[in-house]
């Protein structure tokens, strides 16, 4: 299913600075510009988003893979074609043997380490319902990543919720020249994938 906006391509753009930003998604980010091309529509706001971006990770006590594990999550609990077919590259390898315990129904916490179970445990109940988050969770996020850690961890997932779903609003698709299949179905079905 194509995607509901036509995406801005890196040499499509009409500002320097937001083709080099394009590039950097389709070339290195993500692998695919898609998201970003979408986001260029408005240059301006798409430069801030992307600046909001690349500050994470910003704590000592947070890691890139155990946002990338979060990501994933929130897209399979949202259902987003997309953002369970990306990968940020720069973690790629590292998150690979973990994916199947986010991107699946119920998450399998047992696959993970206590930090990433627990991040993940945030992420499902951000994206599935944030009153389930309880005092004890946060009580073991503060002892775990800190209180800089599990501000950064709450702020990602409320990113990354609120991203998905304007992925899932467009019916993203990644674009011909990515790495990733395209003819993305929505809604994403985690129980399908870990079927295949």
């Amino acid at each position: 299913m194509p995607s509901r906006i036509d995406v801005i391509e890196p040499h499509e753009a009409e500002d320097e600075a937001v083709g080099a930003l394009l590039r950097d998604a389709r070339d290195g980010w993500y692998g695919d510009a898609a998201f970003f091309g979408a986001m260029a529509h408005r240059p301006e706001l798409f430069e801030r988003i992307a600046a909001v971006f690349e500050a994470f990770p910003r704590s000592e006590r947070v890691d890139a893979a155990t946002l990338e594990l979060m990501r994933l999550r929130v897209a399979a609990v949202n259902r987003c074609a997309y953002c369970a077919t990306v990968r940020t590259r720069e973690v790629a390898d590292d998150v690979a043997s973990k994916e199947d315990a986010v991107l699946c129904g119920t998450a399998d916490l047992d696959a993970l380490d206590d930090r990433e179970a627990l991040a993940v445990r945030l992420a499902d109940a951000f994206a599935s319902d944030p009153h389930a988050i309880t005092d004890d969770l946060i009580d073991d996020l503060r002892d775990a990543f800190g209180e800089e850690g599990l501000v950064e961890l709450l702020a990602f997932a409320a990113l990354e919720v609120g991203f998905d779903r304007f992925c899932i609003a467009l019916q993203l698709d990644t674009t011909e020249e990515s790495e990733y299949p395209t003819g993305l179905r929505y809604p994403f079905d985690p129980e399908e994938e870990t079927s295949k």
